[in-house]
């Protein structure tokens, strides 16, 4: 099962982290500052009545040829009212209001007694009273029109309370926001909220929702499910953990996969060790039994018993040894003494001595050292000694023929040396070759037979050449007898100078 986890192939989780973040900031300042406008706007009228409320006084323009009409009037309002009664002044003042599309009321008492020509649907009931101060509200709904009123109040010469009206049509996003106010300052609302809930989406789903996908996994793991794989689908700060959350499975897997392996080799083990262990030692107990029951009635018995007995006896030390030697190396606790030698003279001289312990066994030992090249190499004798040895062993224990055979050949090739040992034994199935350096493998599936032996000689020898960083393997025929090779790294001027270097 592969579980893929999704994220932004080139945005960081920080970057995304920022951006969301200044976005819930500037919006809702953003839509604050609209609303600002808006309400301001709904309230003033005009946009240009905005400028001069919130633009400090050196920003703002200079006072508009309408301001200033609008104070020359109040002063001729304050200095000559009569003139309010004129209709010839009334209609200067209206023309020239127009230019900036304000009409003008005048007011007399409890009547209308001017009036601009499109202002005719004004009542006198739609007019602020004498001497209310209209400025909190000047947008006033007046016959389906949004009007903003400017009021000046005086009074006339016989004393009698006057008004005139400077009314302006709103312009049409004054209308608008009038109008429209419940509806924008919802959608306003609705906006921030579909913003944050798109943005808390999107987090969620570049962010959270691998996280959940790795705390999936890590519960599959935790429950014994390592086959839960991890694909990650991006560089980001997730597709790395979940890189290294794969890496950790797999090595995971694998350790476990080793150590029940080890368990099933450790089990095979000591089946092993208990089945070859057994047979010398049924064997010593059977002849023990023979002499205390009086069987070796002779001498001659006797002396037989004893020699076989001994013999079993060293068959089994040497089995224990091996054991415990095969054992350290599993466990790598095997300590080599690597040191600079010449391994054509080596071998001549381990040749020399094989020959002197075989010498009346019928063994013919051939040695062939092929001057090609150096033999200098860098291994621990005695080791290398123990390898040789449990070829030369092997080769002829199962060796049947009258007359054994042994050749020796040293040669080299590129930077590595080979040895080659031939015999002219029975040899070995095709099939069978994979497996003769496994451990207490026989080729002829007999174990604890009379050939005897512990089954490790060839394991051991394996190991051991590949703590030299060497390679080992066997050919064979039926009938054309066995070849065992193996292959050591020379020693060459690039080697590291320390005689323990295992590089």
């Amino acid at each position: 099962m592969i579980l893929k986890i999704e994220s932004s192939e080139k945005m960081s989780i920080r970057l995304r982290l920022l951006i969301s973040y200044l976005a819930m900031v500037l919006v809702p300042i953003f839509f604050v500052i609209l609303s600002t406008l808006l309400v301001a706007l709904l309230f003033k009228g005009d946009i240009k009545e905005l400028e001069k409320t919130y633009l400090p006084p050196e920003q703002q323009k200079a006072i508009s040829e309408t301001d200033q009409f609008y104070i020359d009037v109040h002063k001729q309002a304050l200095n000559d009212p009569e003139q309010f009664s004129n209709p010839s002044y009334l209609k200067k003042i209206d023309n020239e209001l127009n230019k900036s599309d304000t009409g003008i009321v005048v007011r007399k008492g409890k009547s209308i007694t001017y009036s601009s020509s499109f202002l005719k649907g004004i009542g006198i009931d739609d007019l602020p009273m004498f001497g209310l101060i209209s400025d909190v509200d000047p947008v006033e709904r007046v016959d389906g029109q949004y009007l903003t009123i400017r009021k000046l109040d005086f009074y006339f010469p016989d004393h009698s309370e006057g008004s005139i009206f400077f009314i302006t049509d709103a312009n049409s996003l004054a209308k608008f926001v009038r109008s429209s106010f419940p509806i924008i300052f919802v959608g306003i609302i609705l906006i921030l909220v579909v913003t944050n809930g798109l943005l808390t989406y999107l987090v969620s789903r570049s962010i959270i929702r691998p996280i959940r996908e790795l705390q999936r996994a890590a519960n599959h793991i935790k429950e014994g499910n390592l086959n839960y794989s991890i694909e990650p689908m991006s560089k980001d700060e997730l597709g790395q953990l979940a890189q290294g959350f794969e890496e950790m499975r797999i090595r995971l897997k694998e350790s476990i996969e080793k150590q029940v392996a080890y368990e099933e080799n450790r089990t095979e083990l000591i089946a092993n060790i208990s089945h070859d262990l057994k047979t010398p030692i049924t064997t010593i107990k059977g002849y023990v039994e023979g002499i205390r029951d009086g069987v070796a009635n002779s001498p001659e018995k006797m002396d037989r018993y004893i020699e076989t007995i001994y013999k079993k006896s060293i068959n089994l030390d040497h089995m224990i040894d091996e054991l415990f030697l095969y054992s350290k190396l599993d466990l790598q606790r095997l300590p080599f003494n690597f040191e600079r030698f010449h391994f054509n003279h080596y071998l001549e001289d381990f040749v020399e001595e094989l020959r002197f312990d075989w010498e009346d066994k019928n063994v013919e030992i051939d040695l062939h050292i092929k001057n090609n090249g150096d033999y200098l190499i860098i291994g621990d004798r005695e080791h290398l000694k123990r390898v040789i040895n449990n070829i030369v062993d092997n080769s002829l224990k199962y060796n049947d023929k009258e007359t054994k055979k042994l050749s020796f050949t040293l040669s080299t090739f590129d930077s590595h040396i080979l040895f080659k040992m031939k015999d002219n034994g029975p040899g070995i199935p095709e099939e069978s070759l994979p497996m003769i350096f496994e451990r207490f493998y026989r080729a002829d599936l007999a174990r604890g037979t009379e050939k005897g032996g512990s089954g490790l000689g060839l394991s051991i020898a394996k190991r051991i050449i590949e703590e030299h960083h060497g390679s080992i393997w066997a050919e064979s025929k039926v009938g054309q007898g066995t070849t065992i090779l193996f292959t050591l790294k020379k020693s060459g001027d690039n080697d590291e100078k320390n005689p323990n270097y295992r590089g």
